[in-house]
């Protein structure tokens, strides 16, 4: 017989867990590094992402064009962390399969986390940082940079009930994204998997705490050019809001707790259940799949 194209559903889950074990089980060193690669991976998808549709993004009336537009890139970098290889936070969040069967402690899922959103961090601010200095947001008399600013401004204007929903349901989708390039066996399928789920997070909207690394300290470094300001319809005094204290408390930390809860939950757990909780229900469930 022929191998099967496509893991299904309970064999995702089995791949899930070692892959699980594996993440939560490497030395902190290599996480680090790994995830450095993918902070600046994500980083490149999302202020690429604007780059292909500020023009857009900047019109109220092809705002939804321009998100569009935003999605078709930004996949790129969800490509690159799972085809050359990287750890990104959102995505380690399906450790808690593994831990949820007790292949590792809720401690290694932890540090697995931290570890991996502070390379992320390092990553995405890097890049910013980069992206910042190449003179690119120049481009259109200063209208990328614009919306690269009006979109840090707009980002730290949450509550945190909103954002912390906007984190969960993104990362809903993400994190079910990932579980679907895990069923993949060849470089296609895992393309075609991931970008789909991804392009949906993007024209929704939902807050992604790694993206918003870039998105935000993109617009720190930028927020006191003039043409910047001129072209986002914003005054410094519009722009003071975005620092560093305001990124963190009012974005970073409750967009990350709802990517946690988000793929804890309605991925990890509610798949656990499905497919690894060994009642009744989830053995015939098996049995179907």
């Amino acid at each position: 017989m022929a191998d099967k194209k496509m893991l299904t559903p309970a064999e995702i889950a089995e791949y899930t867990i070692k892959t699980g074990i594996k993440k939560a089980t490497t030395p902190s060193k290599k996480v680090l590094a790994s995830a450095f690669l993918a902070g600046a991976y994500i980083a490149f998808g999302a202020l690429g992402s604007v780059g292909a549709a500020y023009n857009l993004l900047a019109n109220p009336e092809t705002y939804g064009l321009g998100k569009m537009v935003a999605g078709l890139m930004f996949p790129a970098g969800l490509m690159f962390v799972l085809i050359a290889g990287a750890d990104l936070f959102t995505g380690n969040i399906l450790v808690t399969l593994a831990a949820l069967k007790k292949k590792v402690t809720w401690g290694q899922a932890a540090k697995n986390w931290a570890l991996v959103w502070t390379g992320n961090l390092i990553g995405a601010v890097l890049v910013a940082w980069l992206v910042s200095l190449s003179g690119v947001f120049d481009w259109s008399n200063g209208l990328y940079g614009g919306v690269i600013v009006k979109n840090a401004i707009g980002k730290l204007g949450f509550t945190w009930t909103a954002a912390i929903a906007s984190g969960i349901l993104c990362n809903w989708i993400v994190c079910a994204t990932v579980w679907m390039t895990y069923a993949a066996k060849d470089v296609t399928g895992k393309l075609l998997a991931g970008f789909f789920g991804i392009f949906l997070f993007v024209c929704t909207g939902f807050e992604h705490s790694v993206a918003n690394m870039a998105y935000l300290f993109a617009g720190l470094f930028n927020k006191t050019n003039p043409a910047f300001l001129e072209a986002a319809h914003k005054t410094a005094a519009d722009a003071a809001s975005i620092n560093i204290p305001s990124i963190f408390v009012d974005n970073l930390i409750p967009v990350t707790i709802g990517n946690i809860i988000g793929g804890a939950v309605f991925v990890a757990g509610a798949y656990y259940f499905l497919y690894v909780n060994k009642d009744e229900t989830s053995e015939d469930i098996n049995k179907i799949a």
